[in-house]
């Protein structure tokens, strides 16, 4: 949040912030699920098996992580501000006057749990940002700074 209000121009105010669905961390914990029970089978092929998802499974929940601590995705009364990453970052202003079209993407489970994938495309440009929670409402809080 620090990088964010700092970020701002004068007079510009933060109206909506959107948040990175939980869900994001379904994949890790897959292989982290399927590796435990791998690893203590008696079997000696699946331990290795084990070992192999586990650390993949890791690695994964590491970099999720990552994505989850670094990443802002807010609406202001001028423009989306998007931040991704932590250690090399990116960020992505979106003029909200120059907006062309939103969508939002969401499969079964997104439906089912309240996340899915927004597509900002600006002058060319398209930006997609996935496992943002309630996609519609970020959508609106866009669509209702631009009329």
């Amino acid at each position: 949040m620090k990088f964010l209000n700092t970020y701002l121009q004068p007079g510009e105010e933060i109206r909506y912030k959107a948040r990175i669905h939980i869900f994001l961390f379904l994949q890790p914990a897959i292989l982290l699920g399927i590796g435990f029970l791998c690893y203590f089978d008696a079997i000696r092929i699946t331990h290795y098996l084990g070992v192999t998802l586990l650390f993949l499974g890791l690695v994964s929940l590491v970099q999720r992580v990552f994505i989850k601590v670094g990443s802002i995705y807010a609406v202001t009364n001028r423009r989306v501000i998007i931040k991704t990453g932590i250690i090399s970052r990116r960020t992505v202003e979106l003029v909200l006057a120059k907006c062309e079209g939103i969508q939002v993407m969401q499969g079964v489970g997104g439906r089912i749990f309240g996340y899915g994938s927004i597509v900002v495309t600006t002058g060319g440009a398209t930006n997609c940002y996935y496992y943002v929670s309630n996609p519609f409402r970020f959508k609106m809080e866009i669509n209702r700074q631009i009329h």
